[in-house]
Protein backbone atom coordinates (compact mmCIF):
# COMPACT_ATOMS: atom_id res chain seq x y z
CA UNK A 1 0.00 0.00 0.00
CA UNK A 2 3.08 2.23 -0.01
CA UNK A 3 2.30 3.41 -3.55
CA UNK A 4 -0.91 5.00 -2.19
CA UNK A 5 0.99 7.15 0.31
CA UNK A 6 0.98 10.34 -1.85
CA UNK A 7 -2.73 9.89 -2.55
CA UNK A 8 -3.45 9.40 1.17
CA UNK A 9 -1.47 12.48 2.17
CA UNK A 10 -2.93 14.76 -0.53
CA UNK A 11 -6.50 13.57 0.01
CA UNK A 12 -6.31 14.12 3.73
CA UNK A 13 -4.56 17.49 3.45
CA UNK A 14 -7.24 18.83 1.08
CA UNK A 15 -10.02 17.36 3.21
CA UNK A 16 -8.65 19.10 6.30
CA UNK A 17 -8.43 22.46 4.53
CA UNK A 18 -12.01 22.13 3.27
CA UNK A 19 -13.32 21.18 6.73
CA UNK A 20 -11.55 24.21 8.18
CA UNK A 21 -12.90 26.47 5.43
CA UNK A 22 -16.46 25.33 6.14
CA UNK A 23 -16.00 25.96 9.84
CA UNK A 24 -16.55 22.31 10.77
CA UNK A 25 -13.25 21.99 12.70
CA UNK A 26 -10.93 24.38 14.49
CA UNK A 27 -7.37 25.04 13.39
CA UNK A 28 -6.07 23.56 16.67
CA UNK A 29 -8.04 20.32 16.19
CA UNK A 30 -6.88 20.07 12.59
CA UNK A 31 -3.22 20.52 13.61
CA UNK A 32 -3.57 17.81 16.28
CA UNK A 33 -5.28 15.49 13.79
CA UNK A 34 -2.59 16.11 11.16
CA UNK A 35 0.13 15.20 13.68
CA UNK A 36 -1.66 11.93 14.49
CA UNK A 37 -2.17 11.26 10.78
CA UNK A 38 1.55 11.66 10.07
CA UNK A 39 2.37 9.25 12.92
CA UNK A 40 0.02 6.67 11.43
CA UNK A 41 1.45 7.12 7.92
CA UNK A 42 5.03 6.91 9.20
CA UNK A 43 4.12 3.68 11.01
CA UNK A 44 3.03 2.32 7.62
CA UNK A 45 -0.65 1.89 8.51
CA UNK A 46 -2.09 3.55 5.42
CA UNK A 47 -5.40 1.74 5.88
CA UNK A 48 -5.83 3.55 9.18
CA UNK A 49 -4.55 6.85 7.82
CA UNK A 50 -7.78 8.82 7.80
CA UNK A 51 -8.05 12.39 8.96
CA UNK A 52 -11.81 11.87 9.17
CA UNK A 53 -11.44 8.90 11.55
CA UNK A 54 -9.07 10.88 13.74
CA UNK A 55 -11.32 13.94 13.86
CA UNK A 56 -14.58 12.03 14.36
CA UNK A 57 -13.57 9.11 16.55
CA UNK A 58 -10.25 9.90 18.24
CA UNK A 59 -10.53 13.64 18.90
CA UNK A 60 -14.33 13.90 18.72
CA UNK A 61 -13.70 17.28 17.05
CA UNK A 62 -15.91 16.78 14.00
CA UNK A 63 -19.62 16.07 13.93
CA UNK A 64 -19.90 13.78 10.92
CA UNK A 65 -23.68 14.33 10.75
CA UNK A 66 -23.06 18.10 10.43
CA UNK A 67 -20.58 17.42 7.64
CA UNK A 68 -23.05 15.20 5.80
CA UNK A 69 -25.81 17.79 6.23
CA UNK A 70 -23.45 20.44 4.84
CA UNK A 71 -22.64 18.28 1.81
CA UNK A 72 -26.29 17.52 1.09
CA UNK A 73 -27.31 21.18 1.40
CA UNK A 74 -24.35 23.02 -0.14
CA UNK A 75 -23.12 20.46 -2.66
CA UNK A 76 -26.43 18.78 -3.50
CA UNK A 77 -25.01 15.29 -2.92
CA UNK A 78 -27.29 12.43 -1.88
CA UNK A 79 -26.68 10.29 1.18
CA UNK A 80 -26.45 6.51 0.95
CA UNK A 81 -26.08 3.82 3.58
CA UNK A 82 -24.21 0.87 2.11
CA UNK A 83 -25.13 -1.43 5.00
CA UNK A 84 -27.66 -3.53 3.11
CA UNK A 85 -26.38 -2.82 -0.38
CA UNK A 86 -25.40 -5.81 -2.51
CA UNK A 87 -21.79 -5.29 -3.55
CA UNK A 88 -21.80 -7.75 -6.46
CA UNK A 89 -21.12 -4.97 -8.99
CA UNK A 90 -18.22 -3.70 -6.87
CA UNK A 91 -16.63 -7.16 -7.05
CA UNK A 92 -17.27 -7.33 -10.82
CA UNK A 93 -15.44 -4.02 -11.28
CA UNK A 94 -12.30 -5.53 -9.70
CA UNK A 95 -11.44 -2.30 -7.91
CA UNK A 96 -8.28 -2.21 -5.80
CA UNK A 97 -9.61 -2.06 -2.22
CA UNK A 98 -6.36 -0.39 -1.04
CA UNK A 99 -7.30 2.59 -3.20
CA UNK A 100 -10.77 2.60 -1.67
CA UNK A 101 -9.30 2.62 1.84
CA UNK A 102 -6.81 5.35 0.86
CA UNK A 103 -9.65 7.67 -0.19
CA UNK A 104 -12.57 6.29 1.86
CA UNK A 105 -14.40 5.91 -1.43
CA UNK A 106 -16.15 2.92 -2.97
CA UNK A 107 -17.66 2.48 -6.43
CA UNK A 108 -20.66 0.37 -5.46
CA UNK A 109 -22.72 0.09 -8.64
CA UNK A 110 -22.64 0.61 -12.37
CA UNK A 111 -25.59 1.49 -14.56
CA UNK A 112 -24.78 1.55 -18.25
CA UNK A 113 -21.71 3.82 -18.52
CA UNK A 114 -22.12 5.51 -15.13
CA UNK A 115 -20.55 4.51 -11.84
CA UNK A 116 -22.30 5.10 -8.53
CA UNK A 117 -19.60 6.09 -6.07
CA UNK A 118 -19.94 6.66 -2.31
CA UNK A 119 -17.34 8.65 -0.44
CA UNK A 120 -16.64 10.10 2.95
CA UNK A 121 -14.05 12.36 1.31
CA UNK A 122 -16.30 14.38 -0.97
CA UNK A 123 -14.56 17.61 0.06
CA UNK A 124 -11.18 16.22 -0.99
CA UNK A 125 -10.53 17.23 -4.60
CA UNK A 126 -7.52 14.88 -4.99
CA UNK A 127 -9.69 11.90 -3.95
CA UNK A 128 -12.47 12.88 -6.34
CA UNK A 129 -10.01 13.58 -9.18
CA UNK A 130 -8.33 10.23 -8.66
CA UNK A 131 -11.64 8.37 -9.00
CA UNK A 132 -12.75 10.51 -11.93
CA UNK A 133 -9.57 9.44 -13.75
CA UNK A 134 -10.06 5.79 -12.81
CA UNK A 135 -13.71 5.74 -13.90
CA UNK A 136 -13.46 7.95 -16.98
CA UNK A 137 -15.32 10.81 -15.28
CA UNK A 138 -18.69 9.08 -15.53
CA UNK A 139 -19.56 9.26 -11.84
CA UNK A 140 -22.69 9.90 -9.85
CA UNK A 141 -21.43 10.86 -6.41
CA UNK A 142 -23.01 9.92 -3.10
CA UNK A 143 -21.88 10.74 0.40
CA UNK A 144 -21.72 8.02 3.05
CA UNK A 145 -20.52 7.88 6.61
CA UNK A 146 -17.04 6.60 7.30
CA UNK A 147 -18.57 3.68 9.21
CA UNK A 148 -20.80 2.75 6.26
CA UNK A 149 -17.88 2.79 3.82
CA UNK A 150 -15.57 0.87 6.16
CA UNK A 151 -18.24 -1.79 6.76
CA UNK A 152 -18.88 -2.12 3.01
CA UNK A 153 -15.16 -2.45 2.26
CA UNK A 154 -14.73 -5.05 5.02
CA UNK A 155 -17.73 -6.97 3.70
CA UNK A 156 -16.53 -6.79 0.09
CA UNK A 157 -13.05 -7.93 1.10
CA UNK A 158 -14.34 -10.87 3.14
CA UNK A 159 -16.80 -11.89 0.41
CA UNK A 160 -13.99 -11.73 -2.16
CA UNK A 161 -11.84 -13.98 0.07
CA UNK A 162 -14.71 -16.44 0.53
CA UNK A 163 -15.29 -16.54 -3.25
CA UNK A 164 -11.60 -17.23 -3.92
CA UNK A 165 -11.63 -19.96 -1.26
CA UNK A 166 -14.70 -21.60 -2.81
CA UNK A 167 -13.09 -21.56 -6.27
CA UNK A 168 -9.91 -23.30 -5.05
Amino acid sequence: MLEQRPLVLRSNRFLGAALLERGLVTNEDLETANEKLLEIVQAGDLRGASLMNILVFDLKALDEAALIDSLMEQDDVSLIDLGNYDLAKFREMRVNTDLCWATFTIPFDRVEDFYMVATGYYLSEPAKQFWAEQLEGKIIWYVASIASIAEALERATSEKSETKGAEA
